[in-house]
């Protein structure tokens, strides 16, 4: 499902980064000033005006940017295979989760993955709002298992 600038605007979201295909490092996490603080937030993936997922910080003291570099080292490694450093039967013990297996699409395919965010006062609201737009829009990238038609998986 596709959200506006005027729905986020309404939600007040707030661009916080983006997510570049690179050819010498698959791709490129790029944040917005002022993302770099710990907090509680709640974010919006979205390409070519798709939502995609919604997600949040983790604790309260993780911020945005480290949440996006560590998410999106995941993703490299499922487009690049395992670490040199670790055997393949142990490096993927677990079944992909779908933004695993449906991003690697879009940075494959030199689509930009646009993060926008807003800061939440507590870890129920961000827990909430996360819940919420995921619910709504049904992303594909979700944890919920929408497809892309917006049917559960």
């Amino acid at each position: 499902m596709n959200i506006s600038r005027e729905d986020l605007d309404a939600r007040e979201f707030r661009r916080a980064g983006t997510v570049y295909p690179d050819a010498s490092s698959i791709l490129r996490v790029e944040m917005e000033n002022g993302w770099d603080v710990p907090g509680w937030v709640t974010y919006i993936m979205v390409v070519d005006g798709e939502f995609k997922k919604a997600g949040k910080t983790g604790d309260g003291e993780s911020t945005l940017k480290g949440r996006m570099s560590s998410t999106f080292q995941a993703l490299r490694q499922v487009i690049a295979g395992p670490p040199a450093n670790r055997p393949p039967a142990r490096w993927r013990s677990r079944p992909l989760d779908p933004f695993k297996q449906n991003g690697p699409a879009a940075i494959l395919a030199q689509q930009q993955i646009e993060l926008w965010a807003k800061r939440q006062p507590t870890r129920e609201r961000t827990i909430s709002e996360e819940t919420e737009l995921n619910e709504h829009y049904r992303g594909e990238w979700t944890k919920e298992g929408w497809t892309k038609d917006g049917r559960r998986r």
